[in-house]
């Protein structure tokens, strides 16, 4: 035989076996705490309402936001109701594990007004003050704990904060608040 065949037959040797042996080796999921919840269902609580979510895996859950935001910063609008979904994805920890959160809303500020109007002699009529929807997303950072893989506990701060208005859009870059609160996997 060639040389250069002999040397070209080892070197694939080499190459197939290491191959093989590499994909015979146990996946490590850097992002895998044994006590981070996989592929389960969860319910949360903080302090800005509640939350119901999926733990597609160790390290990305999916979920969706039903609170009751207290916004401080804005005095026409103490109270928005904030729906929406949210992703988590879980960076690699110890005791505590680092998170990013996304989350886009659905808000509904809480104020607006009912009443009855009418004149002397004529019929009352019902009316309706609503305010406008408006759109949000949320970027936030944080980290949580995980005491088994059906308990943890959490805190965030948001750091970015767009929302759309009828008029005008508000975006927001900073410290913008923080969350913090529990949750619970089946």
């Amino acid at each position: 035989m060639d040389l250069r065949f002999r040397r070209a037959v080892i070197i694939l040797v080499v190459l197939v076996s290491a191959a093989a042996s590499a994909g015979a080796q146990a996946i490590i999921d850097k992002n895998r705490s044994p006590m981070s919840p996989d592929q389960q269902f969860g319910i949360g609580v903080n302090n800005a309402g509640l939350h119901i979510q999926y733990a597609m895996g160790p390290a990305f859950h999916l979920g969706l936001n039903l609170n009751l935001d207290v916004n401080k910063l804005d005095e026409s609008k103490p109270e928005i109701y904030h729906f929406g979904p949210y992703a988590k994805f879980l960076f690699s920890g110890g005791i505590v594990t680092p998170y990013a959160l996304a989350a886009v809303g659905v808000l509904k500020p809480g104020t607006g007004n009912l009443g009855v109007a009418g004149r002397k002699g004529m019929a009352d009529s019902v009316f309706a003050n609503l305010p406008d929807t408006e759109l949000s997303l949320k970027l936030a950072a944080g980290a949580e704990h995980f005491f088994s893989q059906n308990v943890g506990v959490y805190g965030h701060v948001n750091l970015m904060h767009f929302v759309v208005h009828p008029t005008p859009n508000t975006f927001d870059l900073g410290l913008l608040g923080a969350v913090f609160g529990m949750e619970f996997f089946f």
